[in-house]
């Protein structure tokens, strides 16, 4: 195993699976992180990605997490967005399990983890580098993210010749992402909204009495609670505060 593709199977991640494919990389594992918060939909789109890895003579694996929810009650507080300290989700969903899986697969480190980070997705990413010679989050492991200075045309020309299109959204492994505006808030599904809506009854107030909701209020119009901020969202207003995208690479 020389090559390990950290992979949501979101429009990047595909982009790097198939340039990796087109430079002739051998010996590469793709790993999908099961973070227990995916969109219903997206199981399928992961098993229809695995086969198309598998086609091109890769390996997959994946990763398993606790959960949102266990997560929620475990931290006794929803992650916050952002990509701050209150971010927690990324670490326990997705770097952590990382960890562990290359620990017990490739415990000499000898390993090389890639991503599909670019340059040009938001400006927490404009100094992204394209190699880390000892990555923290991969077990100080190399970290190689060579699409770093692709373009939005680059990247869905390597699309292109997968059997995928170019998705008009992000991953939706974690559905929603505490980051997601209000542009993706009102597309939530009535059965997510129900889902999220029971988790927070069942995680009860903070020590100042607030209820421990998914979304700040402070950025939403005061609304307290998925259901106030899915009709906060539903007015088409814009978002009061830019919203600001995880830099940690994990979700591409």
């Amino acid at each position: 195993m020389e090559y390990v593709i950290f992979a949501s199977y979101g429009n990047d991640s595909i982009a790097l699976i198939q340039w990796a494919f087109d430079r002739k990389l051998r010996s590469v594992t793709v790993v999908y992180s099961d973070t227990g918060w995916a969109c219903d939909f997206w199981n399928e789109r992961v098993i229809n990605a695995e086969k198309w890895v598998k086609s091109l003579g890769f390996s997959t694996a994946q990763t398993k997490s606790e959960g949102m929810e266990k997560l929620v009650f475990r931290k006794k507080a929803w992650p916050r967005g952002g990509g701050g300290r209150f971010q927690f989700c990324t670490e326990a969903l997705k770097k952590e399990p990382a960890r562990q899986w290359l620990d017990k697969h490739d415990p000499e480190k000898l390993s090389t983890c890639m991503n599909g980070v670019r340059r040009c997705e938001s400006r927490n990413r404009l100094t992204a580098p394209e190699w880390v010679d000892c990555s923290p989050d991969h077990g100080d492991r190399e970290l190689w993210s060579p699409l770093v200075r692709h373009t939005d045309e680059d990247r869905n020309a390597l699309i292109a010749k997968t059997p995928f299109d170019v998705l008009p959204y992000k991953s939706k492994e974690c559905w929603p992402c505490v980051n997601a505006g209000k542009r993706e808030i009102r597309h939530l599904e009535p059965e997510r909204i129900n889902l999220i809506e029971r988790i927070e009854k069942n995680a009860g107030v903070n020590s100042k009495g607030n209820q421990r909701v998914m979304f700040s209020p402070s950025r939403h119009n005061g609304a307290v609670g998925i259901r106030a901020v899915v009709e906060d969202a539903s007015k088409g207003m814009n978002d009061l505060i830019p919203v600001r995208i995880c830099s940690s690479g994990w979700c591409n």
